[in-house]
């Protein structure tokens, strides 16, 4: 129900901005303004910007507000044919993607790279001890995507954050429906970061497939 909530609001947001309301770096509406407006909550609004946002069509500004950064593009995104394929296709794509990043960022990681990975692990550890899910997911996203930009190809990194945003939805499901075992999961997320510090690639690649078959068996057992 929620993920179509978001896609609702993704549509029309894009609708707005096609219809000359809002051009090329114009400032969108506050968010509790947009909240009112579209009779949604605050965090089916957050996503809807957050992938527009991956798709490039709008840039958010922390602190100041969200921008029109360019006009939809003809065609359907990439990232709203995600949201109607089958959860277990896309897993099954992002496996192969992820794999293949993990080797790449273990040999081409830069010092900042590394940094980032920390933070947002960190952030998700925080976020686990408080229990806001949300925020967990948040977190484990932007790790991820960090890693995938420590692989140093631009594309990968791009195609990467597509599939985990369009996963986000069956996400909350895995949390809430499935027994995901938090800490086995945080153990693994540090092992992949250390193996990626040591430039170990056969490791990085044990941690990660590791990781991504707890979400393929949570996935399975949660989703109908």
């Amino acid at each position: 129900m929620k993920q179509q909530l978001v896609d609702q609001v993704i549509e029309h947001l894009k609708s707005v901005i096609a219809s000359g309301k809002y051009g090329i770096g114009a400032k969108l509406p506050a968010e509790h303004q947009l909240v009112e407006e579209l009779g949604v909550g605050r965090s089916t609004l957050r996503e809807a910007i957050r992938v527009l946002a991956y798709n490039g069509m709008l840039e958010v500004r922390q602190g100041d507000g969200t921008y029109v950064r360019a006009l939809p593009a003809d065609g359907e995104p990439l990232a709203n044919r995600l949201r109607r394929a089958r959860v277990g296709e896309i897993q099954e794509v992002r496996q192969a993607l992820e794999l293949e990043i993990v080797k790449l960022a273990a040999k081409r990681y830069r010092k900042k790279d590394l940094q980032q990975m920390r933070r947002h692990l960190k952030e998700r550890h925080e976020a686990l001890i408080q229990k806001d899910i949300p925020a967990v997911l948040d977190a484990d996203i932007s790790f991820h995507c960090a890693v995938a930009e420590a692989s140093g190809n631009k594309v990968l990194a791009d195609l990467y954050r597509t599939f985990e945003l369009s996963l986000r939805g069956a996400l909350e499901t895995l949390w809430e429906g499935a027994d995901s075992n938090p800490k086995v999961t945080e153990e693994l997320h540090y092992r992949l970061v250390e193996a990626i510090a040591a430039r170990d690639a056969a490791q990085a690649v044990t941690a990660a497939s590791a990781l991504l078959n707890r979400h393929s068996k949570s996935l399975s057992a949660a989703l109908p």
